[in-house]
């Protein structure tokens, strides 16, 4: 059995054609709104980042939950 791919906020900033920093925002926009008591499988939540890991001060992404929810929110304006 392999392990799944990881990849970076660099890399999925480039995959997307945004700025890291824009990650980085959008995932924290996505953590006070589940803080605040938003229901984080809404659809609103959801679709501001995929589902990351925090490894000390990094936070990566498995390629295919990337991949799954690119799938997901395919043609939807970020």
């Amino acid at each position: 059995m392999s392990s799944p791919q990881i990849i970076s906020v660099k890399d999925l900033a480039e995959l997307l054609q945004v700025s890291p920093r824009t990650i980085h925002n959008r995932i924290s926009a996505q953590l006070k709104a589940i803080e605040a008591g938003e229901n984080p499988e809404s659809y609103q939540i959801q679709r501001l980042a995929p589902p990351s890991i925090k490894l000390g001060k990094s936070r990566l992404f498995i390629w295919e939950t990337v991949e799954q929810w690119l799938a997901r929110f395919e043609g939807v304006k970020m």
